[in-house]
């Protein structure tokens, strides 16, 4: 009997071969597909997430000297956006508004400022909602964020304004020196750094 069983053994062992290595092979072959599926997956899931407006508010001191003053506010549908603007609502709303944030601070010296992000449904929204706000003669804001602006149309104020990604920043410093818009300006960079391309 143990002889018989010697005989069939290298039969058996090509037929086990012949048989199970193509479907070790596929398996095999379906288990590495698979694994380079899920770490492309795991690659994309893992780039960080945009940010909302409200996330990206300075903090206090985040301006050295500057701390928030009130509360901030946030508008997340039409009737909040109206609530907060009234009627300068419908523009941002007729280039497809998702969510705004608008937050003052003041200073160790007494300046104001007024900080407002508005986030629109695209790149797309945001260039046109841009161009149609754009005042009669902006300054371009040399070094600063690309196609930046400055408006010094205001008596007593200077706006710096930019877009980046689908997030459109405005910067009010209720004050016109040299020094008042270099903080709007340190404002407007400081809310561009945490804004993801």
């Amino acid at each position: 009997m143990q002889k018989t069983i010697r005989k069939l053994l290298p039969q058996m062992e090509f037929i086990v071969a012949r048989i199970f290595t193509p479907i070790f092979i596929v398996a095999f072959s379906l288990v590495l597909i698979s694994c380079e599926e899920k770490v492309e997956n795991s690659a994309e899931d893992s780039t960080p997430s945009e940010k909302i407006p409200i996330e990206l508010l300075p903090r206090d001191n985040d301006i050295s000297g500057w701390t928030r003053d009130g509360i901030s506010i946030e508008a997340t549908n039409y009737d909040a956006l109206y609530q907060v603007i009234n009627g300068g609502a419908q523009t941002y709303i007729d280039n497809n508004f998702v969510s705004a944030a608008f937050q003052d601070y003041k200073s160790t010296s007494g300046l104001s400022l007024h900080l407002r992000i508005y986030e629109q449904s695209t790149i797309v929204d945001v260039e046109a909602l841009y161009e149609y706000l754009t005042p009669a003669a902006p300054l371009p804001w040399v070094g600063g964020v690309p196609g930046g602006r400055i408006d010094d149309s205001a008596l007593i104020a200077y706006t710096v304004e930019f877009i980046k990604g689908r997030f459109f920043v405005q910067v009010v410093i209720d004050k016109k020196s040299d020094v008042a818009l270099e903080i709007a300006k340190l404002f407007a960079s400081h809310v561009a750094s945490e804004i993801s391309e």
